[in-house]
């Protein structure tokens, strides 16, 4: 998924940067604003990513079921993860983190099957306990809440349009640059460098979700990062990706991501039980609207 450069009809400033292993691009009414964004991304991804082992999820994730106090942004992250787990029945789980470490090792334990159990909240507390033995990996939904905690900001900052793209995925507010909707261009899973639709929005998140990103070899056989919680291994799903139009770019995520295990037959009545409209793309990149 692409987003094309805006055309200057009034003045705006862009940061573009590196963080949470992504391309980013923000682009604001000044300066000021657009740098504000790309801090905020950076510290976000200090305290969320699993590679960094001073990071508040990395710390969770190495406390072994005990009690871990955490920030407000953390906690906000955690809360969405395990709403979204209930909400989607647990299709989407953020402790597959085990499981996916263990593939791409090609280790295959027992041990290391997805656990079901619920992540336990304190919210007065800012307090998480994850399950012992699971770890909990923030993914796109991460990637998505961050980009809609942007966005909170610089409309807190005064901001009226900003535009705010993480890795593909992108929210934006107000009007596009030229004063009409925005417009983002999906490329075809397969040839990547082939636009093959265009989607208008006026406001709010699009997110791709691809079994094609994140691949390697494993006994043999291609194998890919999106795990199907009920079996322990890549999911065996007939998509090749699902771009998700919603109003919350991390909820935006949560869909394409269930949508896309979901397969080509139940992902149109999965988006739409989930309050999302997009596109999907098959194993032979024919585009499906929903």
């Amino acid at each position: 998924m692409t987003w094309p450069a805006p055309v200057r009809s009034r003045p705006y400033a862009v940061a573009e940067f590196r963080a949470m292993a992504s391309p980013c691009r923000i682009i604001a009414e000044n300066q000021e604003l657009a740098a504000a964004g790309e801090s905020l991304v950076h510290e976000l991804e200090r305290r969320w990513s699993r590679f960094i082992p001073t990071s508040e999820v990395g710390v969770l994730n190495r406390a072994d079921g005990s009690l871990c106090i955490v920030s407000p942004q953390t906690m906000h992250l955690v809360e969405r993860a395990e709403f979204a787990r209930l909400a989607t029945d647990g299709v989407f789980n953020p402790l597959v983190l085990n499981r996916l470490e263990a593939l791409m090792a090609d280790v295959d334990r027992v041990s290391l099957s997805v656990s079901d159990q619920p992540i336990d909240l304190f919210t007065e507390l800012c307090g998480i306990r994850l399950p012992r033995g699971a770890g909990f990996d923030p993914g796109g939904i991460g990637k998505g809440l961050a980009g809609d905690l942007v966005i909170e900001l610089l409309s807190d900052l005064g901001a009226t349009t900003a535009q705010v793209e993480l890795g593909g995925d992108v929210r934006v507010i107000g009007e596009n640059w030229t004063g009409g909707e925005w417009s983002v261009n999906v490329t075809d899973a397969i040839n990547r460098t082939e636009v093959i639709a265009t989607i208008s929005v006026s406001e709010g998140a699009v997110a791709t979700s691809s079994v094609l990103a994140h691949r390697w070899e494993r006994n043999g056989q291609q194998v890919h990062h999106l795990i199907d919680p009920a079996t322990g291994m890549p999911s065996a799903t007939d998509l090749a990706s699902v771009t998700a139009v919603s109003s919350e770019l991390w909820w935006a995520e949560v869909v394409a991501k269930v949508a896309l295990m979901a397969g080509l037959s139940d992902a149109p009545a999965v988006m739409r039980r989930h309050g999302a409209t997009g596109l999907l793309i098959d194993g032979h990149g024919q585009c499906h609207v929903v």
